[in-house]
């Protein structure tokens, strides 16, 4: 075994108490024991899929029960969308070109790893119009005519979405065609560590002046589709473009006469059903959110959206 990662000094040593352990637990993993720098840590590799996130965290905390230590998942490879959402949780991993120790405030990777650069607005857009259109090859002469973009900034967008490797871009005569190389659920989750949240600032406004060009977002839209609570507050979400950020309250006063306002990098209309923002950027909405009753229901509406084959966008 290597006693070093990425320069730091490591030992490895037995790990023998997963015999007291739940047997999914016990048997879904290889476990050792490590000192990595002068910090001892369980390392646990899956010996097959990994489990959900909300699931991932419950084993281990189970497993911390027993030894109140780091526990450091050992992967063979790490896909972006999984890496930012270890990131964001706080979960330790190691890779072969990777790792991340934030016990020890640590994330390094190879020199040559490519960096992940986050979508543009634009780029966000025409993806979820893909995903929307239920359709294998998009035009992007299709896109032009419901996306409020130049043609120069359409291309643009589709150059950044042929950049990931996830899309073709070819030509039918001379009209440009897009194609994800993958199913649509394979396509969002591959995508999402490109994807940012859609609200970009957020305050209070009273009830009396909520308007038709606001629709329901946040947690209001999330217990609308799925089995979350309705919150308190019912939360609405709106173009930065078409408001006025100075009409926005930062204090929340009487909540039987205000509502939450969301205002969005983009119009929450454009793909909007029934006066509610399209699940797929409802889900994007909650980035950073670690509420785990939130992160269940968001992979419901987003599951149940990616398998509606029955609806597709106006193309």
């Amino acid at each position: 075994m290597a006693k070093n990662l990425f320069g730091i000094p490591v030992q490895y040593e037995r790990w023998d108490q997963q015999g007291s352990l739940p047997l999914y637990i016990a048997d879904g993993y290889d476990f050792s024991g490590i000192i990595i720098g002068k910090k001892r840590a369980i390392l646990i590799k899956p010996r097959g899929k990994l489990p959900t996130l909300p699931a991932l965290k419950k084993q281990i905390a189970k497993i911390q029960t027993l030894d109140n230590v780091p526990v450091i998942l050992d992967l063979d490879g790490i896909s972006p969308y999984r890496r930012k959402s270890f990131i964001e949780n706080n979960i330790p991993f190691l890779t072969p070109k990777q790792i991340f120790l934030p016990f020890m405030g640590t994330m390094l990777t190879e020199e040559n790893e490519n960096k992940t650069h986050r979508f543009v607005f634009s780029t966000q857009q025409l993806l979820l119009l893909y995903l929307y259109s239920n359709k294998k090859q998009l035009y992007l002469s299709e896109a032009a005519k419901i996306l409020p973009f130049t043609p120069m900034t359409l291309s643009r967008a589709a150059k950044q979405l042929e950049g990931t490797d996830l899309f073709t871009i070819t030509k039918d005569g001379v009209k440009k065609v897009m194609e994800a190389k993958v199913d649509r659920a394979e396509l969002f989750q591959k995508s999402k560590a490109f994807l940012s949240n859609p609200a970009r600032q957020w305050g209070y406004i009273d009830k009396k002046d909520v308007t038709s060009d606001m629709v329901i977002a946040g947690e209001t839209a999330l217990s609308e589709k799925t089995m979350l609570n309705p919150p308190r507050l019912a939360t609405y979400a709106i173009s930065q473009k078409n408001f006025n950020k100075g009409k926005l309250e930062k204090e929340l006063i009487d909540p039987h006469q205000q509502v939450q306002l969301e205002l969005w990098a983009y119009d929450p209309k454009l793909f909007s059903r029934k006066n509610t923002a399209d699940s797929l950027s409802v889900a994007l909405s909650f980035e950073g959110n670690h509420d785990e009753r939130i992160e269940e229901a968001i992979h419901q509406l987003v599951m149940e959206e990616l398998a509606d084959d029955q609806w597709n966008y106006r193309i």
